[in-house]
């Protein structure tokens, strides 16, 4: 019994080191990952920054060009019992179109990733105005991976509510 309590103990003393440095300002930088929708055009990258009382990302286009707010999501939550921080807000791609509602998590390396892992973000939408996260699949997903500091900015007039 006591070789069980120990070995509890041991894993939590490992586990909250991992979680315990992470905040949801650790979400701004550049993002780069795949999505089901990206086959054809490529990755998707985004330059994650403080806009409004939330973060936005901003679109990067071919040759490292800013395009435009795609992804505007609120201040985000660390739940409890959680190794993840969530985000709630929408994300449209392209102009025109009916946005994603969106909901974005922030994830720290597990024990089992190779050290010196960078954090992971993945983010899965829904549409019809509301996000119902028991659905079987989704219309977006995207696992992103940081790969460097954002360089884009968000536009002043851009609230990450709207």
């Amino acid at each position: 019994m006591l070789k069980v309590i120990l070995s509890g103990l041991c894993v939590l003393a490992t586990a909250s080191p991992l979680f315990a440095g992470i905040t949801a300002t650790n979400i701004a930088g550049r993002w780069q990952g795949a999505s089901y929708a990206s086959d054809a055009g490529g990755p998707l990258t985004l330059d994650i920054v403080a806009c409004g009382a939330g973060w936005c990302g901003i679109k990067v286009e071919a040759g490292d060009k800013c395009g435009g707010t795609a992804l505007k999501i609120d201040a985000g939550v660390a739940l409890p019992d959680s190794d993840y921080i969530q985000f709630k807000g929408s994300l449209q791609l392209a102009p025109g179109t009916e946005p994603y509602v969106v909901q974005t998590s922030l994830f720290v390396p597990t024990a089992d990733t190779p050290s010196g892992s960078p954090l992971t973000l993945q983010i899965t939408g829904d549409t019809g105005g509301e996000f119902r996260a028991y659905r079987r699949s989704f219309p977006f997903e995207a696992q992103m991976a940081r790969i460097k500091d954002a360089v884009c900015q968000a536009p002043e007039t851009v609230s990450s509510l709207q």
